[in-house]
């Protein structure tokens, strides 16, 4: 296989996975009462299945091009734009300890998926806990003109982060899942 035909290659499986996690976006639900503005989707598993495949570049580029996209259906709105951004950064966090598991390659498929597991959803459930308190939660607060009966740290503490725990978990357990049964599939195409 020429370098060309390989390149060919690995651009039309980031821009299938991408288009594939853009698609799951649209099949989002709430999965807390308490917050139902906090919604789950399965987009993150084309990203993690590329990176998986394409590296963790290769994963990047699926979460930004996916995130692009829908902006681009959604419109740049100050709301919208804080969303996608958000959602870029919860692609990331899941996506970039599995690219370290990844690469223990000595590791057993079971280790690697406890390991991705557990270290995915402790990093996003901190970071996005961080980012809504400081950051997130304020400029929607502003955005929106919205005010709050519980301060900002409340909110994060009863919504955001028991929200990205389950995410954590269900996304990356669904992913294991999927990729347990692709194994021989994604193996095959693997390019790093």
């Amino acid at each position: 296989m020429t370098m060309t035909h390989q390149r060919i290659q690995r651009l039309v499986g980031i821009a299938c996975l991408s288009a594939l996690a853009f698609i799951l976006m649209f099949f989002e639900f709430p999965v807390l009462p308490m917050a139902p503005y906090l919604k789950l989707d399965f987009s993150d598993v084309p990203v993690l299945i590329g990176g998986y495949i394409y590296g963790p570049v290769g994963g990047i580029a699926i979460a930004a091009i996916k995130c692009l996209i829908h902006g681009m259906v959604h419109g740049f709105s100050p709301a919208e734009l804080i969303g996608v951004t958000s959602d870029f950064v919860s692609s990331l966090a899941l996506l970039l300890p599995f690219s370290w598991v990844w690469r223990h390659r000595n590791w057993t498929k079971k280790r690697q998926a406890f390991v991705g597991i557990v270290l995915s959803t402790v990093i996003l459930t901190v970071l996005m806990s961080l980012l809504n308190l400081w950051v997130l939660t304020p400029l929607y607060m502003a955005v929106w003109n919205w005010k709050s009966t519980l301060p900002v740290a409340q909110l994060v503490a009863i919504g955001v982060l028991p929200f990205n725990i389950i995410k954590g978990l269900v996304v990356t357990i669904v992913y294991v899942i999927i990729a347990g049964r692709l194994g021989a599939c994604l193996d095959q195409h693997r390019t790093i």
